[in-house]
């Protein structure tokens, strides 16, 4: 990798590098929202003459991850109207019909496939193919030769060689480096011994780079500051709303949960709720966008306490019929902290006008997290009778 990371100069003033490109695992840290949040606030951080290349290995990663849920789901949908039907002895057809008409998987496949496509087109950048004579070979040689990505030859690299070797060769042909945004180690280890390309662990640290210094960037973050400090000023009371509707909007998953009571348990999480949060007034940053001087996207922490229902199911095992029994159900609260991005869009005067008059949007990407459970046991207490 070239020594550490771009310099300003080579970014800004000599534009050395060229493009970047983004790992699978990357985007799928950020949910796939590719309109919300981070992914959405990229092409209005980075520099308009920087492009995005993404290699076709990623593009089709992340629409196998994408789809796999929603296949998994449409069978199930397909079983459980099947086992109905059976079981009732009703005439579902007309119902299958409906569902084989919607056609779920294929709609929601060409949406997904737009979605890229437009994430990408929004970053003035393409998709580069698998193709090349000397591919094949380059892999087979760092194969055998267990040089990055591969770690003892290990097969199920082949996918990330072909794509750091497709990106390397375009940064060659090109004459212009790259910038990898990746949390793989093999990337990191293959950007090391590259004359080529970069590698950054995260779009935050990518997006770090081209943070605006100036005068005006500076009287602005400080406006910010500001006003996020006082918790009754408007901008607080929309950040506050807008972690609020991403707490409740959140995909929560029930994790870690046991108990000595019975052989099998289970927890779902019902709904979660905002206690609080606070703001990292430190880490704040500000980027002015190049092609508009009116536009200013500010990046904020916050740090969010919440209070999670999750609702514990109980079964035990009866051996003389042998089948399971559902022995019942329990509510527990569970408190949580998280951490997450708000992205802050200012349009007008930024140098002059009070933020108020800079029409404040305040922006959040749908998150999914875990909440650990614990030990659970039945509540065996019985309420007081009323005399």
């Amino acid at each position: 990798m070239p020594s550490g990371l771009p310099s300003a100069q080579a970014l800004l003033e000599d534009k050395s590098v060229g493009f970047f490109s983004i790992d699978t695992d990357v985007i799928q840290s950020h949910a796939y929202k590719f309109s919300a949040g981070a992914l959405r606030a990229l092409p209005l951080q980075r520099p308009a003459w920087l492009t995005i290349q993404q290699t076709e290995i990623v593009e089709r990663e992340v629409h196998a991850h994408r789809m796999e849920p929603v296949s998994k789901v449409a069978k199930e949908l397909n079983a459980a109207i099947a086992k109905l039907q059976r079981l009732s002895g009703l005439n579902f057809t007309p119902v299958s019909e409906q569902v084989k008409a919607l056609d779920s998987e294929s709609v929601t496949a060409r949406n997904f496939s737009r979605e890229f496509s437009a994430f990408v087109a929004s970053l003035g950048g393409g998709v580069l193919p698998i193709a090349g004579p000397d591919l094949a070979r380059q892999m087979f040689d760092r194969y055998f030769q267990e040089a990055a990505p591969f770690e003892a030859r290990k097969k199920s690299e082949f996918p990330d060689a072909a794509a750091l070797l497709t990106l390397e060769n375009h940064a060659k042909a090109t004459q212009k480096q790259g910038i990898l945004i990746s949390k793989d180690g093999g990337w990191t280890d293959f950007a090391k011994h590259s004359d080529w390309l970069y590698c950054v662990k995260s779009l935050d640290e990518f997006a770090a780079l081209f943070k605006s210094t100036n005068p005006v960037a500076a009287g602005v973050t400080a406006k910010v500051s500001a006003e996020l400090s006082n918790t009754a000023s408007s901008l607080s009371t929309l950040v506050q709303a807008a972690v609020e509707n991403h707490v409740t909007g959140a995909y929560w998953n029930a994790d870690d949960v046991w108990t000595g009571f019975c052989h099998r348990v289970e927890a779902e999480v019902d709904q979660a709720h905002y206690l609080g949060h606070s703001v990292d007034l430190t880490g704040i940053g500000t980027w002015l966008v190049e092609h508009d001087p009116t536009i200013c996207i500010i990046e904020v922490r916050a740090t969010v306490q919440v209070s999670v229902d999750v609702n514990v199911e109980f079964f035990i095992y009866d051996t003389i019929d042998h089948e399971e029994l559902n022995f019942g159900s329990l509510e527990v609260s569970r408190d949580h902290e998280m951490e997450v991005d708000v992205f802050i869009t200012l349009r007008g005067d930024l140098e002059h006008a009070a933020v108020d008059e800079l029409d404040p949007s305040i922006e959040l990407a749908g998150g999914e997290y875990d909440v650990e459970v614990g030990e659970v046991d039945p509540d065996f207490s019985e309420e007081p009778c009323d005399n």
